[in-house]
């Protein structure tokens, strides 16, 4: 029987979507032959987390501590609820966390997981696997992989789900939120370049992420994107009534509904708060609230507040539209949300530029509508056209769905083994 070590600082049961995937490959690996380790951290350091439940059956989950400062820093820092008050103004020690938190940011290397090297390695020393596989973010679950593979002879596999070095710039005007002085981006490209010297395969979860990343190895690189867990309703779903857009996820990395705002503003009219209702599950209700006021339309918006993972998905099921936002720092993504959208069955309203990866696969697929955002006429128009449409069942994901993807990943290991 094959062996595979996964790496991975995201897992089960915390709430944050890059966990899934490796939840994923773990769990479909073993059901396809393969015995399966997964290196990763105790949920304390990934928060939040959904309820705990059994780990996958047949799957060997490590759990190790790590040094993570910034973490520590975090600790206390209270969720924010549908009830959340807008943020106070901070105290002399949320200021001085801040500083502490900037300071750690600029030396931590190559990110603020760094401190989980040295445990990782400890509790895997004496191991011995055919393949191991690291998925990043973070940078660090590459180098622990890097390291891992040459202490155990193994094949290393490198899976990104977000870029490393392509999104670092000296003016932070893509991708990552800081800027980052030129020498520290060449650090960081010298180490990436040789992990990716070293890998045996790359996988990569989007079109642009693959071309960028072909560019840079000899290597194979393969296209493998991320599945529906479940494939969409065969008949059309009933649309809820009032009529609801859905939006569930983060508004970091300048993510807007603001075009979406803006057209519930322009159709008031037509679709009044008892036809139509933006419903939102997330971190960021203050911060919406505000701009729901600024455009006069909070007497629209269903404020959910955060959700487990479960209810948030929920929410999708009889939806006039499920939400993607993607700004320009993201245009090399496809947000996980998608594929969430995709198995409700419900048709995508994604706000984002038009060039993006992510819009041209709705596009592909025929399952919904894109708005850039650019013409306030245009949303209008286009959010019309989307409460309008008739409820359809979604055709043609069968390559899509997380089975097909995972029986991919297997042929492309098994093609390592010796």
């Amino acid at each position: 029987m094959p062996s595979i070590l996964i790496i991975t600082g995201t897992y089960p049961p915390s709430r944050l979507i890059g966990g899934r995937r490796p939840a994923r490959m773990a769990a479909g690996l073993v059901a396809r032959g393969w015995q399966v380790t997964v290196a990763t951290l105790h949920p304390e350091y990934m928060k939040p987390l959904d309820p705990p439940g059994p780990d996958a059956p047949g799957v060997e989950v490590l759990r190790s501590h790590a040094v993570m400062p910034r973490v520590w820093l975090k600790r206390d820092q209270a969720p924010q609820t549908a009830q959340s008050a807008p943020a106070a103004p901070p105290t002399s020690r949320t200021k001085w966390r801040r500083k502490l938190g900037g300071l750690l940011q600029q030396v931590e290397f190559p990110d603020e997981y760094a401190g989980w090297l040295p445990l990782a390695l400890a509790q895997l020393h004496g191991r011995r696997f055919d393949i191991v596989l690291a998925t990043l973010p973070p940078p660090t679950d590459a180098l622990i992989g890097a390291l891992a593979a040459k202490l155990c002879g193994a094949k290393l596999v490198l899976d990104y789900r977000d870029p490393w070095t392509e999104v670092m710039t000296a003016d932070a005007s893509y991708g990552l939120a800081r800027a980052y002085p030129r020498a520290e981006i060449a650090l960081h490209r010298s180490l990436e370049n040789r992990i990716l010297r070293q890998a045996a395969l790359v996988l990569a979860v989007t079109p642009t992420m693959t071309r960028w990343l072909a560019a840079r190895t000899t290597g194979p690189v393969e296209f493998l994107p991320n599945g529906l867990d479940t494939p969409p309703p065969a008949a059309p779903q009933p649309r809820d009534h009032p009529l609801r857009l859905v939006y569930a996820g983060s508004l970091a990395y300048e993510r807007s509904l603001d075009s979406v705002l803006a057209a519930i503003a322009d159709l008031r009219d037509a679709y009044p708060p008892d036809k139509l209702q933006l419903t939102y599950a997330g971190p960021h209700s203050a911060e919406l609230r505000q701009a729901a006021e600024q455009h006069g339309v909070t007497a629209w918006l269903d404020d959910r507040g955060q959700l487990p993972s479960r209810l948030a998905m929920d929410l999708y099921r009889g939806a006039a539209a499920g939400i993607v936002s993607v700004s320009a720092r993201t245009d090399y993504s496809y947000p996980g949300k998608l594929f969430e959208i995709l198995s409700a069955g419900c048709p995508i309203l994604l706000c984002g530029p038009e060039n993006c990866d992510a819009a041209q696969l709705v596009r592909d697929l025929g399952a919904g509508v894109v708005d850039d955002g650019a013409d306030r006429a245009r949303s209008a128009a286009i959010l019309r056209t989307c409460l309008q449409a008739q409820p359809r069942a979604l055709e043609g994901l069968a390559s899509w769905l997380a089975p097909a993807q995972v029986d991919r990943l297997d042929v492309l290991l098994r093609d390592l083994l010796p």
